[in-house]
């Protein structure tokens, strides 16, 4: 047993059985748990027999206890326990897949980065025999006709349809290091590695043209684009009188300027549609969703229903994530995002400071010629470390795809949005990976690293109670309607999407969250949240006017909120105030179509004042937009 876990290949069988109940786990979401924690936990026994640590510890272990215990707090507080726990297995996978990543030597850099090849090749197989290109359709024209014709041909197969922008993130996140691995291979003379590189790179590369993923594709080129300029500019220090660094700053300097014009028109793409249907109005309104669950969190896989109930306001989907950053934030809160942002701070810090911008000087270890003896067939043969000039290779490669993890994720989440992916922690532990010394001459004692945390928990708790004691009235209130919000979530949303609006009157239900909504006002009448919430469920029990009172004072504090400003005109509606009514509903496009149907949805609720109302907004609506510039 002991010798099994320190045989040399047992880091890379680690890798792969973690990846394996990773994969399986986010292939089958909710219906496999426990059982796949065998091939996690295994190794970890046989490396505890052995006399080691279960991993190979590295500074982001910390961090990732953080947002490991904020994530079982999440399956608690969603309004779906079991997609919830779906979601924290696929999480669980992606965690175990780093620190298996963490304790792989530093001579199999290369092995990993080939397998990136293969797995971008069967995320691309996977696009082009699952994805709709009339559900999901491509921003190119050509791209669709395409995708019709290759739907109309290829073979019907039971595969979960994926976001074209999640698979087009993924693959743009491992493409980096399937370059790297190509060049290292080319370097070494193995042809065979080399055509592997090659194959799998391009059927990559043509599954992420295909996914019209505008975001990717931006991405990964400014982190190419910094490789390349990175090279150019060290030949060019030769012929200009400048340093490396100084060629290659002002032209990051240019490149970047370029990339914020792109980003911001990939952000506002669709200026011209309603503020929510895009990227930069989907943020935006999510962070009231975060300011609604700021203390606790939403809960894990929440923020789709939350979005479309309390956003778009319809029983209906609509978007299955937001932002990266956002969508951690909302349904595991602050701590977990915070620790998302000091690991991808962090990874990059490293690989500045150990990477290709710094110059090497090559250490008797790196030399050729020098290395461990293995035992093959009976033969002694030296292996050899990889040398100072090829490591900078996968460290570009891990700069490239930790580039595509931090700019990817303000436009789309591909990572953690909807069911997560087993890749959210890949960039973060290959930085490890590249960056880790030999031989480590300044440990940190345990004593000093439990003093440093100590004093980082001591600090944030005083901040804390700083911000209690100086907001508490806001504080106490929100905490108050953070609570009503989750029982009201977990009441309301049960059995979302349900397609179909509310006819349930019964209004007993909802008391707790009543209770606690009520609770919060009487420390803060203002509490957007609390008001919000009273009003809906106002509007649920036809109580219009109570509702209005509700949802006029939310929207004083929050006048952008498109949830306050739609349930606010359909009350205005249902009480005959259609002047005040048109004045919020002429925004928002599917007002005109939804007030058409309630027309005859009254009808059969045998409410026939409130379907003459909605029959006279229309005709109002069709006015106001005829009037619109």
């Amino acid at each position: 047993m002991v010798e099994l876990a320190n045989d040399r290949w047992f880091p890379v069988v680690n890798v792969t059985l973690a990846t394996g109940a990773a994969t399986l786990w986010y292939l089958a979401p909710g219906r496999i748990g426990w059982p796949l924690l065998v091939a996690i936990l295994v190794p970890w026994i046989l490396r505890i027999a052995a006399g080691h640590f279960p991993f190979r510890r590295s500074r982001f272990d910390g961090w990732l206890l953080i947002f490991g215990i904020t994530a079982v707090i999440g399956t608690f507080t969603a309004y779906n326990n079991e997609a919830a726990a779906g979601k924290f297995w696929i999480l669980f996978g992606a965690m175990a897949v780093y620190f298996a990543i963490a304790t792989v030597s530093r001579r199999d850099t290369w092995l990993l980065a080939g397998a990136t090849g293969p797995v971008g090749a069967m995320l691309a197989i996977y696009f082009v025999l699952s994805n709709n290109w009339q559900q999901w359709p491509a921003d190119i024209p050509l791209f669709n006709r395409i995708g019709s014709l290759w739907m109309s041909i290829r073979p019907s197969l039971p595969l979960p349809v994926l976001h074209p922008n999640t698979l087009g993130g993924m693959m743009a996140l491992l493409l980096p290091f399937t370059l790297a691995f190509g060049i290292y291979a080319w370097r070494k003379r193995h042809i065979r590695w080399v055509q592997l590189a090659i194959v799998s790179g391009a059927v990559t590369a043509g599954g992420l043209l295909f996914t019209s993923s505008i975001g990717a594709w931006l991405a990964l080129a400014l982190g190419l684009g910094c490789w390349f300029t990175w090279e150019a500019s060290g030949r060019l220090r030769k012929k200009l009188p400048f340093s490396q660094k100084v060629i290659f700053g002002g032209a990051m300097a240019v490149i970047l300027l370029l990339g914020f014009v792109l980003l911001r028109f990939v952000l506002g793409a669709g200026l011209g549609q309603e503020d929510s249907a895009t990227r930069l109005g989907l943020a935006q309104q999510t962070l009231f969703l975060i300011e609604d669950f700021a203390l606790t969190g939403s809960g894990l896989a929440t923020f789709p229903a939350l979005y479309a109930q309390y956003i778009r306001v319809t029983p209906a989907f609509f978007a299955a994530y937001s932002n990266f950053y956002l969508d951690i934030w909302l349904e595991q809160g602050l701590l977990a995002v915070v620790a998302m942002l000091v690991m991808l701070g962090s990874s990059f810090w490293l690989l500045f400071k150990r990477s290709a911008f710094k110059a090497k000087k090559p250490n008797k270890e790196d030399m050729p010629g020098t290395g461990e003896i293995i035992e093959t067939n009976g033969r002694r043969k030296k292996r050899k470390k990889l040398l100072p000039e090829e490591m900078v290779l996968f460290q570009w490669a891990a700069f490239v795809s930790l580039v595509v993890m931090a700019l990817h994720g303000l436009i789309d989440d591909a990572l953690y949005g909807d069911q997560a992916s087993p890749l959210l922690f890949f960039a973060p532990a290959m930085v490890i990976l590249v960056t880790r010394r030999r031989k480590s001459a300044a440990v940190v004692p345990a004593a000093v690293r439990w003093r440093r945390w100590g004093l980082g928990v001591g600090v944030t708790a005083v901040l804390l109670i700083g911000l209690f004691v100086g907001f508490r009235q806001k504080v106490q209130a929100q905490w108050y309607a953070n609570w009503g919000a989750l029982r009201l979530a977990r009441v309301e949303l049960r059995g979302w999407p349900t397609n179909q609006w509310e006819t349930n009157t019964e209004l007993a239900r909802f008391d707790t969250a009543v209770t606690l909504f009520e609770q919060a006002l009487n420390v803060d009448p203002e509490n957007r949240t609390a008001n919000q919430r009273l009003g809906m469920i106002a509007m649920v029990g036809r109580d219009y006017e109570t509702a209005v009172t509700h949802l006029e004072q939310a929207e004083a504090t929050a006048l952008t909120h498109r949830g306050v400003a739609k349930s606010l005109g359909y009350s205005y509606v249902w009480r005959g105030q259609f002047d005040e009514a048109v004045k919020t509903l002429a925004v928002i496009p599917e007002s005109r179509v939804e007030m058409a149907v309630y027309s005859g949805w009254w009808e059969r609720q045998n409410r026939l004042d409130l379907a003459g109302k909605a029959s006279e907004m229309v005709t109002i609506l069709e006015n106001a937009t005829i009037l619109m510039p």
